[in-house]
């Protein structure tokens, strides 16, 4: 070959190189705004279902304590008020006309309701965006159903999307044709009537991410731009200094595309069972005896951990929620079969999902995975999610029927207004675990610390099991002792979340 086709073939694959460079990292580029969508939808669907399902449980709960409006109705919106976190006021409508709040008391003269903005099939009507009744200056959401309206607090939101992200978003029903709050610039942006998985190298990405089949009529679409290209004149001169370089460079970068999106990685690191296990001690708050442990998933990717609250809700909108569930207990169950055997009044919980409750082959595989490491289900507790649909017959079936094998249940987050009266009666749990933050708010605001001493007070009379979660001061320790002496403590003062290995003989 001579040296003029040698060249010329030199610089055929150097342009192929340089090339392939760039459209893998526009490919990169792509990848990671859709990444970052997915990772955006599922945060922002969970929220919005926590919402609805409180304000839901709201209307479910509000029976009337009393005539319509009376002091002791009015009493009785009010504690529900109380219990609620994203829900600023729950009224009594009649006629078309709002009597009174828990907010405002009874209204002097009722007030008429503005045309809703919808109605959905279960009767239930919606006002988005409006202006309060009583007062228009306050703008937000509100419910109705029967005779109970609430209103969604005007920050329930806050947060979503990023700042900075540059994400518009909407929140709609399945069929796009209502819209339940819109998020930047969103006036355009409608459910995708096909597929959009393959998007091919267009600068504006779309995703979107609705609630399981038979949940509540709730989808998240969202978009966001990506213009970013590599800086041509920087590559053209690499590219004139190493002819061949660029083009093996052009492979890596199109490697790297392909194994490095952070959906790969996490299916990787799921299917290829590198996530790890650590475990985080409960102790009775009264001898700081041992009680259990809780088993917490653990992800690093490219030398840096990953939170749970970010790569758990992209598992499970990745399909791989379940997968990742079993894994978890598979290893708990491995790593502590020899110390619950030991120690039977010792047990590990595991978080479990709406997903691992609907599959009709988890009771089997619970039953299996505690046979083989010759333990019994009562080494198991199941820590049961915010936002799991009770609703759901399947699920509520399964809770019963893991109850019936011995497995205890506990309710996670309860007191965060995703778990009410009502969800633990249906539940028939064994315990209830108090959420960090009112914990936190002990000695340091009224309402959070009137929460706890509520909670404590549920717990005594309905004879369940109390534990609470981030307990991190001797003087909560102290504060919750006096309480509640039977109580379960967690948190950095009795232990934090550490490998096997790391775990303390006691």
């Amino acid at each position: 070959m001579s040296r003029s086709r040698i060249a010329a073939f030199v610089l055929l694959l150097s342009a192929l190189g340089f090339l392939a460079g760039v459209l893998a990292g526009r490919q990169i580029e792509l990848n990671q705004a859709d990444d970052k969508l997915a990772g955006h939808n599922a945060r922002l669907l969970a929220h919005a279902l926590r919402v609805a399902q409180e304000s839901h449980r709201l209307m479910a709960a509000a029976t009337q304590g009393g005539p319509l409006c009376s002091e002791a109705d009015v009493a009785t919106l009010r504690v529900l008020l109380f219990n609620s976190t994203y829900i600023r006021d729950i009224g009594r409508t009649l006629g078309g006309m709002l009597r009174c709040s828990a907010a405002w008391g009874k209204l002097p003269d009722p007030l008429t309701l503005p045309p809703p903005a919808f109605t959905l099939a279960s009767g239930l009507q919606l006002w988005v965006g409006a202006a309060n009744i009583v007062d228009r200056r306050i703008i937000g959401d509100m419910a109705a159903m029967r005779d109970i309206i609430v209103f969604t607090a005007p920050g329930a939101f806050d947060g979503f999307p990023e700042p900075g992200s540059g994400i518009d978003a909407k929140i709609v029903t399945r069929d796009g044709d209502h819209v339940y709050r819109r998020f930047g610039r969103a006036h355009d942006l409608d459910m995708p009537r096909e597929n959009v998985d393959d998007q091919g190298f267009a600068p504006e990405r779309r995703a979107s991410l609705c609630a399981p089949d038979g949940g509540p009529d709730i989808c998240v679409v969202s978009r966001l731009r990506s213009d970013a290209w590599f800086q041509l004149p920087a590559m053209v001169l690499s590219v004139v200094g190493a002819l061949a370089l660029a083009f093996l460079a052009g492979l890596c970068v199109m490697w790297r595309m392909h194994a490095g999106s952070a959906k790969s990685e996490l299916r990787k690191a799921i299917l290829g069972g590198d996530i790890q296990v650590h475990y985080q001690p409960l102790r009775q708050l009264a001898s700081r005896q041992l009680a259990g442990f809780e088993a917490l998933a653990r992800w690093r990717a490219r030398g840096r951990d990953v939170s749970p609250l970010l790569f758990v809700p992209l598992a499970e909108a990745m399909g791989l929620g379940r997968a990742l569930s079993r894994l978890v207990t598979s290893q708990a169950l491995r790593d502590l079969h020899k110390r619950l055997r030991d120690d039977p009044a010792l047990y590990v919980s595991i978080n479990v999902s709406a997903a691992d409750l609907k599959d009709a082959g988890y009771r089997n595989f619970l039953l299996d995975a505690v046979s083989e490491r010759g333990l019994k289900p009562g080494n198991v507790a199941l820590e049961i999610t915010e936002g799991t649909p009770l609703s759901d017959g399947h699920v509520l079936a399964m809770v019963k029927a893991l109850r019936g094998k011995g497995f205890k249940v506990f309710i996670d987050d309860f007191g965060t207004g995703h778990s009410n009266l009502n969800y633990l009666a249906e539940m028939q749990a064994d315990a209830i675990k108090l959420d960090r933050s009112f914990t936190s708010a002990i000695g340091a605001e009224d309402a959070g610390t009137l929460i706890v001493d509520h909670v404590i007070a549920i717990s005594r009379e309905l004879g369940i099991s109390l534990i609470i979660e981030g307990i991190e001061t001797e003087a909560q320790a102290s504060y919750l002792l006096a309480r509640q002496p039977a109580a379960v403590g967690q948190g950095w003062l009795f232990g934090r979340p550490v490998p096997l290995a790391d775990i303390v003989a006691d």
